[in-house]
């Protein structure tokens, strides 16, 4: 008879390789023994355990969601910072997540592709994770443009920020074709980092188009 241990080794095991799979493949392309055959489990544990496909990917990306966020006690020490200094941290650290997609990651890479192909999870993972998160990018981002979290120039600058490091993290070998040398360029002291940044607030401060 399984011990507990036993059973909670199981079900991790289940989260982990349904991570993986929903990552490369997306919800649809990915069937219950596909899971199983992975996780090196039975079907009768994947419906002990989840009942339903659509159970697993829930746990899958609430997983994913929990391990991408910014803790809570790291957020606080950000926003004792300079915030132009908390920002430049937040993009440095992102941009090594991205690049890190790799299939020993798959948590970063399920939200992406859940955000690129939103399903009946996706207003679930809005609420969990991007919502806060963006949040609190806003939060920083105004501090540092003087401005509050809730202008649109600093909305703005968060999409900004989003799209620049998922563009540079994701990307690589698109820009290496269209602009080669340009991530070696910015290598030197993070200087990829610190030119998003410089870019976002000055994205943020701008009152042009009002």
């Amino acid at each position: 008879m399984g011990t507990l241990r036993d059973s909670e080794r199981t079900r991790g095991k289940l989260i982990e390789a349904a991570g993986h799979l929903f990552a490369e493949k997306g919800f649809n392309g990915v069937t219950v023994r596909d899971i199983a055959k992975a996780a090196n489990a039975s079907l009768s544990s994947l419906n002990y355990h989840f009942r339903t496909k659509e159970a697993l990917y829930h746990e899958a990306l609430m997983d994913a969601c929990q391990a991408d966020s910014v803790p809570d006690k790291d957020k606080a020490a950000l926003l004792k910072l300079d915030p132009k200094e908390a920002l430049f941290i937040l993009a440095k650290e992102a941009l090594k997540e991205y690049r890190k997609q790799t299939t020993s990651n798959w948590r970063t890479a399920l939200i992406t592709r859940e955000c690129r192909e939103p399903s009946h999870e996706f207003k679930a993972v809005s609420e969990k994770h991007l919502t806060p998160e963006t949040h609190f990018l806003a939060e920083i981002i105004g501090r540092a443009a003087n401005k509050p979290a809730t202008d649109y120039h600093v909305r703005f600058a968060v999409i900004t920020l989003i799209s620049l490091l998922e563009t540079f993290g994701l990307y690589r070998h698109l820009i290496d074709e269209v602009s080669p040398g340009l991530d070696d360029f910015f290598k030197p002291k993070d200087g990829l980092a610190q030119h998003i940044v410089h870019l976002v607030l000055e994205a943020a401060r701008n009152d042009t188009a009002t």
